[in-house]
């Protein structure tokens, strides 16, 4: 058995609780304006309906894993947020090259199929914290307390059960009795008596016993037959049941609003469903209240209250509106849920349960019709970094990557030469190199409506790989362009620098100039005609010399500048050649994802791909 890793567990576990968590909130909000727009004010029926959602809500994580997939353009809206999210730790959106061990340094670049090797991961200030372990964390240590506390609950209510005592008095064992074949029971549960305990309270699901205050016998008999009336409608329910399992909802999905919402609003319709059944036994609704009233105050002087794992006739919270509901009532009450009712919500519920359970946003896998149109034109930029290049001798793994808006991951690995070919995130590049610890060989990950598959059928592996061959195969002259282009840039970027710095033997002019100085100053208080012309002559001659050494410059200059034309004509050819294959590859990657997603749901059909544990 392979180890459960925190990515698998957040992967497996909690992102398919999260999402049965939406779909439940999403069902209850349904049921919610079903109950508002019908104004439904019967007890039994929200009960019911209630009670079903729990059901539902416990059951949705098996049901979103077992039923068919369906299309819902909402669904693919509230998953591309989701995504968007989780891309923004870790996506790789276009190939790159990963060391494995170090996942978290993604180099992104625009080349559209490069095999290197793995750069050295940078060094990092301080440890890397890794959310998905404290998120796992998190939610392990709120189960195990919220478990710890149901345990306590029902180890309180064995201890309680073994100190009590039965009930034997025969009046009471009459009236016992008597309410018992009232409520339709078919089989009389245990009454038993405590000091423990100062409000009675029905507990047990297959043995239910019913335990009362030790001084129930000061109780008149009115108030002996609504306390007997109210638990024994507990009972019948199975109430107990019901609240138990509403715990268990809530420890699993704890992090859900929803699931503590419907705890206290099923532990507010038992009571009122019970106090129903005793007012409809024709107990007085003033006295009834009264009896509550006497509960609540024995509650209030015993604070060091225990969490009885059972069905309490008062408890904290809303005794108010509990009291004021019971005396706006009419008296008796009719308590029975008819048959066409519970068959015209079930027939409602079905198909609405279904189509949640069921809605799954619109395969996008590998759909390249949009992006990689925009992407076809792109030339590929070479790999540009120097220090990239030295650190490809650090690593013999080869990494290659697709992906399309991260849809549909897919991770194809080979044992034998260490290379990935993958469309994912980071999460499922972390999740790959826990598998590969466990999995000798090839094989391949894929993951399609919340479930994980494993390919390990080599005809498959190689069928896939097959897909991507011509992809890979452009990657490469891809790459050797880059290099070629890189290798230009160089040459273009040295000319540049010769051109800056072109020297030319100058001339010493010195002793000319000295000399055009001299007459001048001899010139200072006149000049004839002649001597003018002879200064202009001799002024001619040194702008002769200077413009012979602007021209040397200027020729070598030119010279590099010829240079510096002819590789640019180099790169633009290489340009045109890059951006032909990025054509090609942009048509290949569009087949080879058609062909990918039909070879995946292949191997689910035929089963060669297996569910992953």
């Amino acid at each position: 058995m392979m180890p459960i890793t925190t990515v698998e567990l957040q992967t497996n576990v909690l992102v398919p609780l999260a999402t049965a968590a939406v779909r439940v909130l999403v069902l209850a909000g349904i049921a919610g304006i079903g109950l508002a727009a019908f104004r439904v004010r019967s007890t039994s029926v929200r009960l019911f309906t209630w009670t079903a959602m729990l059901y539902v809500a416990l059951a949705m994580p098996f049901l979103q894993r077992m039923l068919p997939p369906l299309p819902v353009p909402i669904a693919s809206l509230l998953q591309a947020r989701t995504e968007q999210a989780i891309a923004d730790t870790g996506n790789i959106s276009q190939p790159v090259v990963l060391p494995p061990a170090t996942h978290d340094s993604v180099l992104h670049q625009q080349s559209t199929l490069v095999e290197t090797k793995a750069p050295a991961s940078p060094r990092r200030s301080g440890p890397a914290i890794r959310w998905n372990a404290v998120a796992v964390g998190i939610y392990l240590s709120v189960v195990l307390f919220l478990l710890a506390r149901l345990v306590v609950g029902l180890a309180l209510g064995y201890r309680l059960r073994r100190v009590s005592r039965i009930i034997r008095e025969a009046g009471f064992a009459m009236r016992f009795a008597d309410r018992a074949r009232g409520a339709r029971l078919s089989s009389l549960p245990l009454a038993a008596e405590s000091e423990l305990i100062s409000v009675p309270v029905t507990m047990g699901v297959v043995r239910p016993v019913v335990f009362f205050p030790s001084t129930w016998r000061d109780w008149d008999a009115a108030k002996l037959d609504a306390v007997i009336a109210h638990e024994l409608s507990h009972v019948a329910r199975r109430d107990t049941l019901t609240l138990r399992l509403s715990f268990l909802h809530c420890t699993i999905f704890w992090f859900s609003p929803m699931a503590w919402w419907l705890h206290r609003e099923l532990a507010d319709l038992v009571e009122q469903a019970s106090d129903e059944a005793a007012l409809a036994g024709g107990v007085d609704c003033q006295s009834y209240a009264r009896t509550l009233l006497d509960f609540f105050e024995a509650l209030q002087g015993a604070p060091q209250r225990v969490w009885w794992q059972g069905v309490s006739m008062a408890s904290a919270g809303r005794a108010e509106q509990r009291v004021e509901r019971i005396l706006e009532s009419k008296g008796a009450v009719v308590m029975s849920l008819k048959k066409s009712i519970v068959i015209l919500v079930v027939l409602l519920a079905i198909p609405v349960v279904f189509l949640t359970a069921a809605a799954q946003p619109p395969d996008r896998t590998l759909n390249t019709s949009g992006e990689l149109a925009q992407n076809k034109a792109t030339p590929a930029i070479p790999p540009a970094s120097h220090g990239a290049r030295a650190s490809k001798k650090s690593s013999s793994h080869s990494f290659y990557s697709y992906s399309d808006d991260d849809a549909l991951p897919y991770v194809i690995v080979s044992g034998k030469t260490d290379t990935l070919t993958m469309s994912g995130n980071h999460m499922d590049s972390e999740h790959i190199e826990d598998l590969r610890k466990t999995i000798s060989g090839d094989f391949i990950w894929f993951r399609g409506s919340g479930k994980s598959y494993i390919i390990r059928d080599q005809g498959t592996i190689d069928r896939a790989r097959a897909l991507w061959a011509p992809q890979e195969e452009l990657g490469k002259k891809q790459e050797e362009l880059g290099k070629q282009q890189e290798e230009l840039g160089k040459q273009q970027e040295e000319l540049g620098m010769q051109m800056e710095q072109v020297q030319v033997k100058v001339p010493d002019l010195t002793n000319d100039l000295e000399k055009l100085q001299a007459k001048l100053k001899e010139l200072n208080s006149g000049a004839t005609s002649d001597q003018i012309a002879e200064i202009q002559s001799q002024i001619g001659e040194l702008q002769e010399k200077i413009g012979d050494v602007q021209s040397q410059a200027g020729d070598r200059q030119s010279k590099l500048g010829d240079q510096m034309g002819a590789l640019g004509e180099k790169q633009g050819r290489l340009g045109e050649q890059q951006g032909e294959l990025g054509r090609q590859q942009g048509e290949l990657a569009e087949k080879a994802s058609r062909q990918m997603k039909k070879l995946l749901e292949e191997s689910v059909t035929k089963g060669t791909a297996q569910l992953e544990n």
